[in-house]
């Protein structure tokens, strides 16, 4: 399946174009939704029969909506749980304080930040981002996708292990992003414009490879969700 959604990726002879530009636009905030529409709308085409090529930047403000949604779906299971954290943080930290107890502030602390990253972890692996987007896609709106239905599907019963076999074909992807994060705070030790310019090339060259990893992802997911629909588990249509 990875191959395959390489040399999907890699038929069109000007995908590093695609690619960069939204990783360029994924270093921002604000841009982050249109590289978001772009995995949906590839996406999208997918579907339609149109893999190859990667669909260029030219109506913005559709991707843009497009990617919005996509990115509302993180939002619910990667960010919403981080700003609950930073509460119990906050409310944690007025307690000690009040209390001035070290060892308790250690161990408060770090049950909430484990607590964190294990939720994170467990998000990732079971793919949630990705059945939510595949919701999205399937059903035509974001309705479904911004519930807790993606968590429900990607652990249903009969369905897990489709979605689990996506998972670990695309862990490979993942793999230039997290070696060019790792680096960025080695370059930034030279402390110099020279280490600042590296690490921002790095940062792009960390966001380019994210948006490819979360391209080939998709693909992998999309390959796996049409075994899926035409197996005895085939996942419930929107309003059966």
């Amino acid at each position: 399946m990875l191959r395959r959604a390489l040399r999907t990726i890699h038929a069109d002879k000007r995908w590093w174009h695609a690619i960069g530009l939204g990783g360029l636009f994924s270093m921002t905030l604000f841009g982050h939704p249109l590289a978001a529409g772009l995995v949906v709308e590839h996406m999208d085409n997918t579907r339609k029969g149109y893999a190859s090529p990667l669909p260029p930047f030219y109506d913005w403000t559709t991707r843009y909506l497009m990617g919005l949604f996509a990115v509302l779906v993180d939002f619910v299971y990667f960010v919403m749980p981080l700003m609950v954290t930073g509460l119990l943080f906050f409310c944690g930290g007025l307690t000690l304080l009040m209390a001035r107890t070290d060892e308790g502030e250690f161990g408060i602390l770090g049950v909430i930040a484990g607590a964190l990253i294990a939720w994170w972890l467990f998000v990732f692996l079971s793919g949630i981002s990705a059945v939510g987007r595949l919701v999205y896609v399937d059903d035509g709106g974001p309705e479904r996708a911004l519930t807790g239905f993606p968590l429900r599907e990607s652990l249903r019963r009969g369905a897990w292990r489709y979605y689990a076999k996506a998972r670990v074909a695309s862990l490979p992807l993942y793999i230039a992003p997290v070696v060019c994060a790792a680096a960025i705070p080695f370059v930034l030790r030279l402390d110099s414009i020279v280490g600042i310019a590296i690490a921002v090339v790095l940062g792009w060259l960390c966001s380019s490879s994210l948006v490819y990893a979360h391209v080939g992802t998709m693909l992998i997911y999309g390959e796996v969700n049409t075994e899926l629909q035409d197996s005895p588990h085939a996942r419930p249509l929107l309003g059966a």
